[in-house]
């Protein structure tokens, strides 16, 4: 009984995370403002995006963007919470679960670029997939999914040239 149980348990969770692997990229609700230190309101939530006060925190931010806090307030229950990631710029997606899901974006250097996808789950937002981007395909022909940077990047601009990034993988955060 134990090992048909293990199976099929087993079988759930590899299931689950390759249908989040493979499910079309959330729809976007909207861009975040330019700049680190802002807040908006979309719907009934209120977002909030600022730098941390604590200077440890902030000296783990590096090239692949800064540390930023994101506090996420639902204006007609009150529920709120914050989390703490690296960015160069994000994206307010459609809720999931009731929750905003979130669209943050980091360099990896060298022309590489991560789009990570967060989801509040057991009662915080966690990264749930990550997917990779490069700035120059690897042939002139290349037909591979397409996405662009957040417009606000943390006042950096676009890269030079053609704003496209071209589609790698898609991987699921290792816990």
């Amino acid at each position: 009984m134990k090992p048909l149980l293990f199976i099929l348990l087993f079988s759930a969770v590899c299931y689950a995370e390759s249908s989040v692997k493979e499910m079309p990229w959330p729809k976007r609700v909207c861009e975040f403002p330019d700049g680190e230190e802002f807040s908006f309101v979309s719907d009934r939530y209120e977002v909030r995006h600022h730098i941390p006060d604590d200077p440890a925190i902030q000296s783990e931010g590096g090239s692949g963007g800064p540390i930023i806090e994101l506090t996420l307030r639902d204006r007609q229950s009150g529920w709120h919470t914050t989390f703490t990631t690296q960015s160069v710029g994000e994206r307010l997606l459609v809720p999931w679960h009731g929750r905003p899901q979130i669209e943050v974006w980091s360099s990896g250097g060298g022309g590489n670029w991560v789009r990570e996808l967060y989801r509040y789950v057991d009662g915080e937002y966690r990264s749930v997939r990550i997917d990779d981007f490069e700035h120059v395909p690897h042939h002139h022909n290349q037909k591979a999914l397409k996405a662009t940077l957040p417009h606000g990047f943390h006042g950096r601009g676009y890269p030079e040239g053609d704003p496209a990034l071209y589609f790698i993988e898609a991987r699921l955060p290792t816990p």
